[in-house]
């Protein structure tokens, strides 16, 4: 059997990531994301995904981007990990959490990444 090259294996291993991954390393290494929630392209910018102590899996964003059906944007934003649709990470990074993000005002059971 031939051997991968390392890069090959690395590019393979992303592409096997389930979306929830890919979410987890967006988040960690601040790059907005884009997907589809409840029908509608959105882009935001994660910055906190964890179990909700609802028992969901969330992701806590700041939607800078696309449609929203519950107000104006740009916006914080929750959404449940689950609904998340076609995922896909930008190349381009973001500063980092921005002003008004408050981890302890989403309830969480455990946090999987934080921006």
């Amino acid at each position: 059997m031939p051997h991968r090259r390392a890069a090959d294996r690395g590019h393979q291993a992303t592409l096997d990531l389930t979306d929830a991954e890919r979410l987890i390393q967006a988040t960690l290494a601040h790059q907005p994301v884009t997907f589809r929630y409840q029908g509608l392209m959105r882009t935001v910018e994660p910055h906190l995904v964890g179990m909700h102590e609802a028992g969901e899996p969330v992701l806590v964003a700041y939607q800078s981007e696309g449609a929203s059906r519950t107000g104006d944007l740009p916006a914080w934003r929750t959404f449940i990990v689950t609904e998340i649709e076609d995922l896909e990470a930008s190349d381009r990074a973001f500063a980092g959490p921005r002003p008004g993000f408050n981890p302890g005002a989403h309830p969480m059971l455990l946090i999987f990444a934080r921006a």
